[in-house]
């Protein structure tokens, strides 16, 4: 029977301080995974990840990994009640490949499981080839492997002999932990018109790539009868700022980086949540932005529909055009956001709640014995 659960993420620990998309989901996965019921500690925190291709941090990497490796090794062997009866690995990928489970739980004879197994969309085959090679080794390894995005499923489904080790599982929140609505919060624009929300991190590649969607779409509005607040921070501040400084001062609010829990205060002053969202893997931010009733325009790709139904809890789009057309609809009817807004918070209370991620790995987990 499987009570204690080794969990790791090669990628960044749970326990990072910097803030990011990947930590999150690795934070809720340990919640779901106790909210099931099971005994879930953080196995590591060494890492794998490489930004680039680069032979020395590889091999430097790896060394640390099997340094890790040896001492869990040695700490299981002299206290066999520090084993696990599962080690679980999150986001295991070319760029962070898992070298520390596969091996352990083969040794101890444990089951090995994987969420989010994927592969890198940047550079070459070649570049990332060891990591590749052992990420699927370790998915093959795998008794399970939850898949939360559909381009994962076609990756997996690439090379494993067959899907039966899948199982999807719908990205989430944990709604318990998000602070009350504010209803009393003091404006932040002078006027009355609607309020977009964006956030991002201000960083060179398709991060800056969204902003420069994201202004072409407002600039092609044609009218400025909304405001703007913006929540991220970074290198290219200064390239942002100089995009959106067609925006009227009084009009436009460049807040930094804004910390998690006071971004729901924002959400729950904004009549909509924009952020294109170019090749985002899930998108975290959008269920955040709809859990608080707030609909969102996006463009339509990559994992952005996985979390946002179109037409009923926002509007996707094709094109930066597309965008400013689903952003005038919506400045210009009020019960338009209201439905969608009211539809998106009810959506992710019933398909994106921590609650149900605990009952699809509680079920998942438990058919392995």
């Amino acid at each position: 029977m499987i009570r204690k659960i080794a969990f790791y993420a090669p990628l960044k620990s749970p326990n990072d301080p910097h803030p990011s998309g990947d930590r999150e989901i690795a934070r809720l996965l340990m919640r779901a995974l106790s909210k099931a019921g099971f005994d879930v500690s953080l196995a590591s925190e060494v890492k794998s990840y490489q930004k680039r291709a680069d032979p020395d941090l590889y091999s430097r990497r790896h060394d640390e990994v099997e340094a890790e490796k040896a001492r869990i090794h040695e700490r299981w062997m002299q206290n066999p009640r520090l084993r696990p009866d599962l080690w679980f690995t999150y986001h295991p990928y070319c760029k962070s490949p898992d070298w520390l489970g596969p091996h352990l739980s083969k040794e101890f004879g444990i089951p090995y499981a994987t969420a989010e197994a994927a592969r890198t969309a940047q550079d070459s085959d070649e570049a990332w080839e060891n990591g590749r090679l052992a990420t699927q080794a370790a998915v093959k390894a795998a008794a399970i492997n939850f898949v939360l995005k559909e381009s994962d499923w076609t990756y997996l489904d690439s090379f494993l002999p067959d899907m039966r080790t899948a199982r999807r599982l719908a990205p989430f929140l944990d709604l318990s932990v998000q602070p009350d609505v504010a209803h009393q919060a003091p404006p932040l624009f002078a006027n009355d018109d609607p309020m977009l929300m964006t956030a991002g991190m201000m960083r060179p590649g398709k991060k800056l790539q969204c902003y420069e969607s994201l202004a072409a779409s407002l600039k092609a509005i044609g009218h400025d009868r909304w405001n703007l607040v913006v929540a991220g921070d970074g290198p290219e501040r200064d390239t942002i700022a100089d995009l959106l400084s067609f925006i009227a001062p009084e009009r436009l609010k460049l807040l930094g980086n804004v910390e998690h829990g006071m971004m729901f205060g924002l959400m729950d002053r904004s009549d909509v949540f924009f952020w294109p969202g170019i090749r985002e893997p899930i998108g975290m931010v959008y269920l955040e932005a709809q859990s608080r009733g707030v609909p969102v325009v996006a463009l339509d790709n990559a994992g952005v529909p996985s979390v946002v139904d179109n037409g009923k809890t926002g509007l996707l789009a094709i094109d930066k055009q597309d965008m400013a057309a689903a952003l005038r609809r919506l400045l210009a009817d009020p019960s338009l956001r209201r439905s969608l807004g009211g539809a998106a918070a009810a959506y992710v209370r019933a398909r994106h709640d921590v609650a149900a991620a605990a009952a699809t790995l509680d079920k998942a987990i438990k058919e392995l014995g």
